[in-house]
């Protein structure tokens, strides 16, 4: 068996989750090649697994996962930084259309407002306590409920 069939899982699990920029693709290759050279000294591979996860070079294997976590494929196929600008620009957006109708909702209210008798509007914005015989007979009965939550009845 060629040994570079016993560096190929390693490799794989690199290339398959992460989409590399040129720098990092050389740092990878690099990294392989002294793995490659560190397998030629092993006649099988059992051994050279073995003594692998037991060198340094393991150390170093593990943590190119950390170093390059910005560059892993998601399952849209993008990796995490242009996820990330992709949410970004989505929440912009978003937050650019609801601002547009809350501004908008405004002005039609204040429109509608201006339009309306004082009489109408009374009753827009205080509902019930506006009209003149029910008013006083809700505010009542709140303020007999706001005294039973306070002496706790």
């Amino acid at each position: 068996m060629d040994r570079k069939e016993w560096i190929k899982p390693y490799r794989d699990a690199i290339d398959l989750q992460f989409r590399l920029d040129e720098a990092a693709q050389r740092d990878v290759d690099q990294f392989f090649g002294r793995v490659g050279q560190m397998a030629a000294g092993y006649a099988d591979q059992a051994a050279f697994a073995t003594a692998f996860m037991q060198s340094p070079l393991y150390q170093e294997y593990t943590s190119l996962f950390t170093k390059y976590q910005k560059m892993v494929v998601t399952q849209s196929g993008e990796t995490v930084d242009e996820a990330t600008v992709t949410m970004k620009k989505t929440a912009a957006k978003s937050a650019a259309k609801e601002h547009a109708k809350a501004m908008a909702g405004i002005e039609l209210n204040a429109a509608i407002s201006h339009m309306l008798p004082d009489e109408v509007n009374r009753i827009r914005w205080a509902g019930a306590r506006a009209l003149p015989v029910i008013g006083p007979i809700v505010q009542w009965i709140d303020n007999i409920k706001w005294l039973r939550r306070l002496l706790g009845r």
